[in-house]
């Protein structure tokens, strides 16, 4: 039993004045960006005490819906800060996001289908994974809740309105000139700068991060519009609804319950905005919906590039992007913002040991060494679902295919698609490519063993250095809790089982280094016991074995046995992480 519980260009002028304004810096960090990964990076901040400022060039956040798709791990941070039941609180019901479809029309023939959970062992084995369920919100009622929980932090200031015209780094920080709209240039000095300012970042531009990108292949418009689809809906639990045909192609997706919708199809970059009006959406969202008489009110339109992109430089001196302004990828599998909010959890805790002088200035470089890899990963893997849509007709007009699509004799095509549609699993199904990338790293200390690693779809749990530790149950003192509720606010050392030196370890090097470290023993007569005493093995720790958890939730370090000098070990095992001599 466990026993407890746009702006300007800068002038020559103002370029000189910034350089002759060297002194300490009045804030650690400067964040440019106010979206979903700007904000994250922001709230996790100020939860670490660290003295943010956030600048935002627009008045207000996003009035467009954007992206909908929350990851389930994206959703762990949330829960871990403490914002997951408010941004479920705006998403869809589980019962409106049970799959994918293709039809002709909405009141079409429908041409096959994905399930996110096929039967009741896929929907088992999901649970297993995580304690949170992916979540389908749009962007414009999950900014909010991030906004609000960050502006909660007495260490965080927000402005919005307000452009960066200019940056200029020495060696003890950074000097950066603020207009806002209406009133003078203000001059601040922050200690580092994070660039979360989107896909046409002007930080990454005007200081020469590079990037490797393909040319755009393309446009895609989405069409904001409200109208009543629930009589033409009704009993299909639906999340996206592929439209081919040889008068439209796209996708509908709602972004809420009161009738408001996305309407996505190709267009044409060469096209003024006054083309994509009134009339045209109207017909195309008629057409693509097979309700000729269908009244829509049209909220908003936007357009965007289909691109690929990474930075070949995530850091540059004091300066570092994350985010879109880091990378940007098509959004079939809906890896954008999930990678970008994702990109913050890895930098925000270092940026706050780093300021708080519990590592060293090295530790930042680790964080290209550690996301750019999975954003290259993320990049390949959505073009190539990206290929595969195109199989099933999407970005493609090809009237020999499309021609007889809905007709009698449209029997062949139909089958052609239905066939291709099974290639698209990975799109919905990439639990590997969430849950199983594993860091490799100056901070990460290697344990002499070989990953097992995880594919797109299947995902492989494992406590190797490098990886997130796998979510099991525990129960003690405090309830039932999940792995995930131990980590995500600092360092965090799991052992197994009682009458190890690990707690002791734990508790003098937290105090040599001064650096907060938790330790929880676990199994029958620890401090946690996992549900299923056979969730030790899931997490890998060995007997008389320990691993050590950083605060993004990746096992920094693991001991295969207890060695001879535990404390030793263990304090050699931080000092490597945070890089300190």
């Amino acid at each position: 039993m466990c026993s407890r519980g746009s702006p300007r260009r800068t002038s020559y002028s103002t370029r000189r004045r910034v350089r002759d304004q060297v002194k300490s810096p009045d804030i650690d960090a400067l964040i440019v960006g106010a979206g979903p990964v700007g904000l994250s990076t922001a709230l996790q901040l100020g939860r670490a005490g660290v003295r943010t400022l956030l600048v935002e060039r627009h008045a207000g956040l996003a009035h467009h819906p954007k992206a909908v798709g929350v990851h389930a791990r994206t959703m762990e941070l949330f829960r871990q800060w403490g914002i997951a039941e408010n941004a479920r609180a705006v998403g869809l019901p589980l019962e409106r996001t049970l799959a994918v479809a293709w039809l002709t029309r909405l009141t079409g023939i429908e041409l096959g289908t994905l399930h996110f959970a096929e039967d009741a062992e896929k929907m088992a084995e999901f649970a297993g994974q995580s304690p949170e369920a992916p979540l389908f919100a749009p962007q414009d009622r999950i900014e909010p809740i991030l906004l609000d929980a960050a502006r909660h932090a007495p260490s965080v200031e927000i402005r919005m309105s307000t452009t960066v015209s200019a940056i200029e780094q020495d060696e003890g920080g950074a000097t950066v000139v603020l207009e806002p709209a209406s009133g003078s240039p203000v001059t601040v000095r922050a200690r580092y700068v994070i660039a979360a300012d989107g896909a046409r970042s002007r930080t990454r531009e005007r200081h020469e991060f590079g990037e490797v990108a393909d040319q755009p292949y393309g446009e895609s418009v989405n069409v904001y519009f409200r109208a009543d689809l629930d009589e033409i809906t009704a009993g299909r639990p639906y999340l996206l609804w592929w439209i081919v045909n040889p008068d439209v192609q796209g996708a509908f997706w709602p972004v809420d319950t009161e009738g408001r919708w996305i309407f996505n199809f190709e267009g044409d970059p060469d096209r003024p905005d006054d083309h994509f009006g009134k009339d045209l959406c109207t017909r195309l969202i008629r057409e693509a919906a097979g309700a000729p008489d269908l009244d829509i009110e049209l909220l908003n339109v936007l357009r965007w590039r289909h691109e690929q992109a990474v930075a070949r430089r995530w850091r540059r001196g004091r300066i570092l992007l994350v985010g879109d302004a880091a990378h940007r990828f098509p959004p079939h599998g809906g890896f954008g913002m999930n990678s970008g909010i994702q990109d913050s959890a890895n930098l925000a805790w270092k940026i706050a040991a780093v300021v708080r002088g519990e590592a060293g200035e090295e530790l930042l470089d680790t964080y290209e060494a550690e996301r750019k890899p999975v954003a290259e990963y993320n990049s390949r893997q959505v073009m190539l679902n990206t290929e595969r849509m195109q199989d099933t007709g999407w970005l493609t007009s090809d009237p020999s295919v499309l021609s007889d699509i809905e007709l009698p004799s449209g029997e062949q095509a139909r089958r052609r698609f239905a066939e291709a549609i099974p290639a698209q699993r990975e799109q919905i199904h990439s639990q590997g490519q969430q849950f199983g990338r594993i860091y490799t790293s100056r901070a990460v200390v290697p344990d002499g063993t070989t990953a097992v690693e995880s594919g797109v779809e299947r995902y492989h749990p494992t406590s190797h250095p490098g990886a997130r530790l796998p979510h099991v149950w525990l129960t003690g003192g405090a309830g039932r809790l999940s792995t995930v509720d131990l980590t995500g606010h600092g360092f965090v050392l799991l052992s197994r089982g009682p009458g190890t030196g690990w707690a002791t370890a734990a508790k003098q090097v937290s105090a040599r280094l001064n650096v907060p470290i938790e330790a929880y023993e676990l199994g029958e007569g620890g401090d946690l016991c996992p549900d299923d005493p056979r969730d030790l093995e899931v997490l890998e720790i060995p007997p008389a074995g320990a691993v050590l958890v950083r605060p993004d939730s990746h096992v920094g370090y693991r001991a295969l046995g207890e060695p001879d000098d535990p404390v030793g070990e263990l304090a050699a095992a931080m000092r490597t992480i945070l890089h300190r001599s």
